[in-house]
């Protein structure tokens, strides 16, 4: 059975690279390019393994969305960000997250950052 991986990227281009490099790693993606969609249904989350969150999304940064993904799931979740600043990386692990990736990411590096996540998850 495969992995189920909850994307949210509001770039196109980047949500669909990032979607296809994770299938055709062998992962199942859901990519909403929008966080309202999850928040107007919360029992999604329920469905995945994994999320990936982008940082910079509309109406709702990606902090924001992992503080109401938190209000419902223990999902492991890594953030997606164009913020490289150390003060950036600590509130995203204070927030919870299992891992971070900066933009422009290695598709490479994601997937092996995703594995490593659910090794600790099992």
């Amino acid at each position: 059975m495969k992995t189920k991986i909850l994307l949210v990227e509001d770039d196109p281009d980047l949500g669909m690279v990032l979607k296809q490099y994770l299938e055709f790693s062998d992962f199942e993606v859901n990519w909403i390019p929008n966080p309202e969609l999850i928040l107007s249904n919360k029992q999604i989350i329920q469905d995945y393994q994994l999320a990936i969150l982008d940082v910079m999304l509309p109406f709702m940064d990606g902090f924001e969305l992992s503080k109401e993904i938190r209000k419902i799931s223990e999902i492991p979740f890594l953030f997606l960000t164009a913020k490289g600043q150390s003060i950036d990386k600590i509130l995203e692990l204070k927030l919870g997250a299992d891992d971070y990736i900066t933009k422009p990411c290695e598709p490479e590096e994601l997937i092996l950052r995703i594995k490593n996540i659910l090794k600790r998850q099992t």
